[in-house]
């Protein structure tokens, strides 16, 4: 049994800007209910208000077990079992390693790991008793390849992508997919605010590579859901680094050291 499409409920974090919401905005013009989940109810619910009567919100913070925990429940009680829960929920917080606090470390990987861990556990269980579901991780390209200035935020990102692997084949024989999308830069208010932070290695880097649109990735985002891949990134480059980033470490690693030292000079 395969989860229905457009799902009939879907689960979203970090719906209130960027991708989040752009994935929100596609699945509500298909027909589908959407239960935005974030920490800041302002932006929450004028995003719901946009989206209409399809859309509910629960505000909580999901570094937060128990809390995620209790809006996922309210979420279905409200709108039905869930049939897509997509994870978007996260921050960036560029710096280079010797310069980042040791609490930076800690709150990345709970931003952008232990949000989605905490809505999987109590969603993941009703979609395998139910033998249908889909999980849809919004991971990145940092998350594939380790890049100057992401010390604490491409961890959590491999992190993010070391779990959906693990999740993938414990529930597939259930009928549940687990999916996780690799994106470049995407043009969002959190990559306007990241960009002055950013070390100068990272900022050359970055200015080679192509700024998407949110309602572009959050459309190959969720091709990917639908046809229940494993693995998806967008553009070429992010498409190499998934596919080819093994094969090459040893000339992706100079690469990368040349950047930086050209960056010092």
């Amino acid at each position: 049994m395969r989860a229905p499409w457009p799902p009939a409920h879907a689960l979203i974090s970090g719906g209130s800007s960027g991708i989040g919401l752009a994935i929100a905005q596609q699945l509500a013009a298909a027909g589908s209910r959407v239960s935005l989940i974030a920490r800041r109810e302002g932006p929450l619910r004028a995003a719901a208000q946009a989206l209409g009567p399809a859309a509910q919100v629960f505000p909580a913070d999901l570094t937060d077990a128990e809390a995620a925990a209790r809006a996922a429940g309210e979420a279905e009680a409200a709108q039905g079992p869930v049939d897509l829960l997509v994870c978007c929920a996260g921050a960036v917080r560029p710096g280079l390693f010797e310069t980042l606090d040791p609490g930076d470390f800690a709150a990345q990987f709970a931003e952008n790991h232990l949000t989605a861990l905490h809505l999987l556990r109590p969603v993941l269980p009703g979609m395998r008793a139910r033998g249908a579901g889909r999980a849809l991780l919004i991971g990145s390209a940092a998350g594939l390849l380790g890049l100057p200035g992401y010390a604490a935020y491409g961890p959590s990102k491999f992190a993010l992508r070391g779990l959906a692997q693990s999740l993938r084949a414990e529930v597939a024989p259930d009928g549940v997919s687990v999916t996780i999308f690799h994106p470049p830069d995407v043009d969002t208010p959190q990559l306007a605010a990241e960009r002055a932070a950013r070390p100068a290695a990272l900022s050359a880097l970055a200015r080679r590579a192509r700024v998407r649109r949110p309602e572009e990735a959050a459309r190959a985002a969720l091709r990917a859901a639908r046809a229940g891949r494993g693995e998806a990134a967008l553009g070429l480059t992010a498409w190499a680094m998934l596919r080819l980033g093994s094969a090459f470490g040893p000339i992706s690693d100079a690469w990368l050291a040349a950047a930086v030292r050209r960056a010092r000079r």
